[in-house]
């Protein structure tokens, strides 16, 4: 047995242990991320990774207002893993039913907590400012977009944009994407893996809404500006910031639509 499974063997003792009850089964998840997870009794959903990185989720699922997330079962007092209620379905690959799921994510970023505390950007690495925050995505973003787009400088340019346009600052769920969308019958279910920011709601919108390149048709400013209820210019900037770092995702993760996104980009820039 390999070490991972025999510390995986361990936290489900434990876990079984905990909650009072009799093992039945156990499989393996691979979310293409850095967490390790299993699924207990088909039902109990164990994730591990950092403690830090953990311990923000669940900061995050403490204090959101709404049912579509994942529901902490236990956390380690440690932060070593942590159990979910396993949310059933099948990943957003596709989005089926476009205008709805749009209206769903803005129903979804509107249920975020207010953050009173200091800071913004990654609960678990936060910055002084909103902006140096944005100008680290832009700054890591860079190292790979570069090739694709050579002048990167109105992108910089969208934060000074930002800046005119107070917000209140929320808890956001960080890489809100149809990646970490449920779906059950086409319809938007759950939302799991928060990597938690502290920040501006309609960041998380609009990344979420150029996540997955069957939304791009529809992200007209106009209709944006009726989705979100935010000025054109704020919206605009955003927008450019956003598609900018999921344009270096998509290097990485889905080259295969690298075509389509730069498509998108040079149309939002006329």
């Amino acid at each position: 047995m390999e070490l991972g499974e025999e510390k995986d063997k361990i936290i489900a003792q434990k876990v079984l242990k905990k909650l009072d009850i009799p093992y039945e089964s156990i499989k393996y998840f691979n979310d293409g991320a850095s967490s390790r997870v299993f699924l207990l009794n088909n039902h109990y959903l164990v994730k591990q990774n950092k403690p830090s990185l953990l311990h923000a989720e669940t900061i995050f699922l403490k204090n959101i207002n709404s049912n579509i997330f994942q529901k902490i079962i236990y956390e380690d007092n440690n932060y070593d893993f942590v159990v979910y209620d396993f949310i059933p379905g099948d990943m957003m690959k596709k989005v089926d039913n476009i205008n709805e799921t749009l209206k769903s994510i803005i129903q979804v970023t509107s249920t975020y907590s207010k953050y009173t505390g200091k800071g913004f950007g990654f609960l678990s690495e936060e910055f002084n400012t909103w902006s140096e925050f944005l100008k680290d995505e832009i700054d890591y973003s860079s190292k790979t977009v570069t090739p694709y787009i050579k002048d990167n400088n109105n992108v910089y340019n969208c934060i000074n944009i930002l800046e005119k346009y107070p917000f209140e600052k929320k808890l956001l769920h960080g890489d809100f994407g149809t990646h970490n969308f449920v779906k059950v019958n086409g319809k938007l279910s759950g939302i799991i893996d928060p990597m938690p920011i502290i920040g501006d709601p309609l960041y998380d919108s609009l990344f979420a809404m150029v996540s997955n390149k069957d939304f791009l048709d529809s992200l007209s400013l106009e209709n944006l500006e009726n989705l979100t209820n935010e000025p054109p210019e704020k919206i605009k900037a955003m927008l450019t910031i956003v598609l900018y770092s999921r344009i270096s995702r998509c290097i990485k993760y889905q080259p295969d639509d690298i075509d389509t996104y730069i498509k998108f980009w040079n149309k939002l820039k006329n």
